[in-house]
């Protein structure tokens, strides 16, 4: 059984690789984060992907596919997160 959907804001995260600082972020749609759980697996009791997922650059084309946010950079680890809407 699928819950409903939470009220919550996605997020694409990028972290340096160097300090692990966030370095960019990019609001991720319902639509698109529907999308998302095509390409990353979300945790069986996380069906609307409340907790972190790496995005390894394997998936890029995907991802820039569903989020049209471009290249990823090279000194960034990206990461889906979730947080409760205002």
């Amino acid at each position: 059984m699928v819950m409903e959907e939470p009220h919550v804001v996605w997020t694409l995260d990028g972290y340096s690789k160097q300090d692990e600082f966030l370095r960019t972020q990019r609001i991720i749609s319902r639509e698109q984060i529907i999308k998302l759980r095509e390409v990353i697996t979300p945790d069986a009791d996380d069906p609307w992907m409340l907790y972190s997922y790496d995005l390894p650059l394997d998936v890029w084309p995907a991802v820039e596919e569903i989020l049209q946010c471009g290249p990823p950079d090279s000194n960034l680890d990206y990461q889906t997160s979730a947080r409760a809407a205002d």
